[in-house]
């Protein structure tokens, strides 16, 4: 492979011989999302700079053999999701890393927790009447067919989306839930205030998935089957009493923050 142009794009011809990365044809992810997020991994792994030069468009297609509008479209993807910047007439330069950071395995319950209303915004896109089936139901400590509310919010940080957040409670529990608006945005903080509920604890669980119902995709202005990580948990409330059964989706771009601590040792003398 002999790529002419500068150091990015010499690193961009040896992590494509290094990882061999092949784009899928027949795949449901169109083509240009695929190779959007080869770009992503290959800014990720080389620390390139912000301010450094993208390798050109022509460079991208002869190492990963596709066409000229696939590459375009997948450099447009890369701006709009804030790994890169245009200039006109100069050409197309990394910007600073665009992950939004969160610490939902850690202390904080909520984004609205770590940042401030004029970053972090929300809008209902549904609220209605469910029954609960036999998961949820055990982990609300239910019977099975027992009413509920489902609600579902995106989550938008500066005005991009997010997550996906569904939360799922006992409509008994919480009868004015159905029209009450949410204080800052938080339900955990209208569950306090409103419902004399305060939540205490909450026991989550993150694993890679894909995006499989069109709602969510549309949300998160992603395709079809694109890979998201889904974090499921329990929320609960003195007593041990569980009263939300949440399910988040949480786009590319997002990482979850975490601190572990090791326990004392006890050292043989």
């Amino acid at each position: 492979m002999n790529i002419i142009g500068g150091n990015s794009e010499e690193l961009l011809a040896n992590f494509a011989k290094r990882t061999q990365a092949q784009l899928v044809g027949d795949s449901q992810i169109p083509l240009y999302f695929q190779l959007a997020r080869v770009l992503q991994m290959f800014i990720r792994e080389n620390l390139l700079q912000p301010g450094e030069r993208f390798p050109s468009e022509e460079a991208v297609g002869i190492c990963f053999d596709v066409s000229r509008p696939t590459v375009n479209k997948a450099i447009q993807e890369l701006l709009t999701q804030g790994w890169l910047y245009r200039i006109r007439g100069r050409g197309t330069f990394l910007k600073e890393d665009p992950r939004v950071r969160l610490a939902l395995l850690g202390a904080s319950m909520s984004p609205t927790e770590q940042f401030s209303p004029k970053d972090l915004h929300y809008k209902f896109v549904q609220r209605r009447r469910v029954r609960a089936d036999l998961q949820i139901a055990q982990s609300l400590r239910l019977e099975p067919g027992a009413p509920l509310l489902f609600m579902r919010r995106l989550r938008l940080i500066h005005d991009h989306p997010l997550l996906v957040c569904d939360s799922i409670l006992s409509i008994e529990r919480f009868p004015g839930l159905v029209k009450q608006s949410l204080i800052q945005g938080s339900l955990y903080t209208t569950l306090e205030q409103v419902f004399n509920c305060p939540i205490v604890r909450s026991e989550r669980c993150v694993e890679a998935s894909e995006v499989i119902e069109q709602e969510v995709a549309t949300l998160l202005e992603i395709p079809l089957l694109s890979p998201v990580l889904l974090l499921t948990g329990t929320t609960f409330t003195k007593g041990n009493e569980p009263i939300e059964y949440m399910r988040s989706y949480l786009k590319e771009g997002v990482s979850l923050e975490s601190t572990v601590r090791r326990s004392a040792l006890k050292i043989k003398e």
